[in-house]
């Protein structure tokens, strides 16, 4: 064999591991291939069209007493915008779940699913029942819209909350007006915002308690209190604790009363006394002079 017998051996291998190659192609294309069950289709088409685009939010209707199924992705944080100004969350589940005004944060780390009752925090009525099934989905926004009547009650709702919430604050700042300047008085200042003066006409502290006398010294007047300070004294011939309440008059004008040092006079004690009354409402209006006084008519 010459040196070219080598070389042609090895061309004839080639040449037959491809015409092999070929024919198993061929056997490969005319075999019988197991066809897809339908169910594996309707349920893949299924996933498919109940997963969640990640090109904006989704919206949800929803209603109380029906329970909505919501994709949300696991592994990430998912943010669900409520109808409600301060929503409050009741779950059993491991996921975690943060409350950010009106939104919802929601990230867990299994794939089972989270049931949420998601409540306006004020009734039961209008509780908000969802459950999310975790799957391997970007995070997104899921928006809960209400219907037209429940939008309505629950804003009948929210603004009986939002005004009571507004009268607790003014009358929680009013008290504590109160007690910053009786706290004034009692250090020996000038309150803020009351111009000292001589008590007027019909200005003095009286106490129906039996043997305190008092005695009206000093008024401060503000924009709608008048502050009197008196000295309470103790003629009894025993000791006595100050009655506040009996500083209070019938018609409702007096708001609060504090004997500062000694509330407790042994006989012939004394401490001062701060009143303070409420402005007749006549007062706020500022006396204007007629321009037909003292002029010429046409």
């Amino acid at each position: 064999m010459n040196a070219t017998s080598p070389i042609l051996a090895f061309a004839i291998l080639l040449l037959c591991s491809f015409a092999s190659g070929i024919r198993a192609e061929e056997e490969l294309a005319t075999a019988d291939l197991p066809a897809v069950p339908a169910s594996v289709l309707a349920e893949s088409r299924r996933e498919a069209s109940s997963t969640p685009s990640s090109s904006g939010p989704q919206t949800v209707k929803i209603a109380p007493g029906i329970t909505e199924v919501i994709p949300v992705a696991v592994g990430h944080l998912n943010r669900i915008v409520t109808p409600f100004d301060h929503p409050q969350v009741r779950t059993v589940s491991a996921a975690t779940t943060l409350v950010e005004g009106n939104v919802l944060y929601v990230a867990t780390q299994e794939e089972s699913p989270v049931t949420l009752y998601i409540t306006p925090g004020d009734t039961e009525d209008l509780a908000l029942s969802i459950t999310l099934a975790p799957r391997r989905i970007p995070p997104h926004e899921i928006r809960l819209v209400l219907d037209q009547a429940h939008y309505k009650k629950l804003n009948v709702l929210q603004s009986s909350r939002d005004h009571g919430s507004s009268l607790a604050s003014n009358a929680q700042d009013y008290i504590t007006h109160l007690k910053k300047t009786l706290r004034a008085l009692a250090l020996g200042r000038q309150p803020t915002g009351y111009a000292m003066r001589t008590p007027g006409f019909g200005e003095s502290i009286s106490c129906t308690q039996p043997g305190l006398t008092t005695q009206t010294g000093q008024a401060f007047e503000g924009r709608d209190l008048i502050l009197l300070v008196g000295v309470a004294k103790n003629t009894g011939a025993q000791e006595t604790e100050i009655d506040e309440r009996s500083c209070v008059d019938g018609a409702g004008d007096v708001v609060a009363v504090a004997a500062w040092p000694n509330p407790v006079l042994s006989p012939g004690g004394s401490t001062e006394l701060y009143v303070v009354i409420r402005r007749p409402s006549d007062e706020d209006q500022t006396a204007r002079p007629s321009l037909l006084m003292g002029s010429s008519q046409p």
